[in-house]
């Protein structure tokens, strides 16, 4: 009989390293785990350590996966996926975990506080969230709840309006400051001057990004301003924080930010976009008593 303790590496390091992986962010991996992002970092060094291979290329802040690692991601989800097969067979039925899936976005600046307040609860129960920019996965079966940006009207799904989307231009304080003085937005104009647009790749076809925005509002085309291309959303806000340039900010969800003083909005006009975020569930589906509980909460809860 093979001896597993010999030849597999500590198995609570592979969670953590699958959603750094997933999530290309050690910062946003911490968020969806609950932990510190250095908790996330060492659990990942002991990993490489272990293996011998560099799992990621690290440069300062930035975090790509290596050819290995995304091999090594590909088995280790594929393995962890069956052993949380084996585990929920034989696991007790009483309090199951809910199961909850969201966007990468939405988890970041929505869910996951909300989700801490949740765990104060007297509902409190165990919850297993997973976040994918793949509305196919979002939306698979094995998913009690889930959040999608749609129209509210989805074949075979119960949807619940969590709220509006409103996009605005916002940047750091005093990058917000120099734009409204100058008036770029106001006037239609731009030049190389003006602090970069903080654009990223439109992978969903619902989601809007600069390129459209702009067009929506009947401004320059994107191809007229000074852009700084990021890997994601959610990196162009980060960026925007940092004074780097102006990112396109959705409101309410990330009001926090404003509240918090990190970004300004810009004054000029925002975007009411026609589809809004929802609560769903496949209709059919009879939720347990702790997706139900927290079903409830978050469609009910103002924050």
């Amino acid at each position: 009989m093979k001896n597993y303790r010999k030849c597999l590496p500590p198995l609570d390091n592979l969670p953590f390293f699958l959603t750094a992986a997933r999530n290309k962010s050690l910062s946003t991996a911490a968020k969806e785990l609950f932990v510190t992002q250095a908790a996330v970092s060492k659990r990942i060094q002991r990993l490489e350590s272990w293996l011998g291979v560099d799992l990621f290329k690290r440069n300062g802040r930035n975090l790509k996966i290596s050819n290995a690692g995304k091999e090594f991601a590909s088995d280790v989800e594929m393995a962890l996926d069956f052993l949380d097969r084996a585990v929920r067979k034989i696991k007790s039925p009483e309090e199951p975990v809910v199961r909850i899936a969201t966007g990468t976005t939405i988890s970041a600046y929505w869910l996951y506080e909300r989700l801490q307040t949740f765990s104060r609860s007297e509902n409190a129960c165990n919850i297993y969230v997973s976040t994918s920019d793949s509305t196919a996965e979002v939306m698979s079966e094995s998913n009690d709840l889930f959040v999608l940006f749609c129209d509210g009207y989805v074949q075979g799904l119960k949807c619940m309006k969590i709220f509006d989307c409103e996009l605005a231009p916002a940047a750091a304080p005093d990058v917000a400051d120099d734009i409204v003085h100058s008036g770029i937005f106001s006037d239609n104009k731009s030049d190389s001057d003006t602090p970069p647009l903080l654009e990223y790749s439109n992978m969903n076809p619902d989601w809007v990004n600069w390129e459209i925005w702009l067009r929506e509002m009947g401004k320059p085309e994107i191809k007229h301003w000074p852009t700084l291309q990021c890997d994601s959303f959610i990196e162009s806000i980060a960026k925007a924080r940092a004074g780097l340039g102006i990112c396109l900010m959705h409101q309410p969800m990330m009001q926090k930010e404003i509240d918090d003083g990190a970004l300004v909005k810009i004054d000029t006009q925002s975007y009411i976009t026609k589809k809004s975020y929802y609560l769903c569930h496949h209709e059919g589906t009879i939720l347990s008593q702790n997706a139900k509980n927290l079903l409830e909460f978050l469609l009910g809860l103002d924050m």
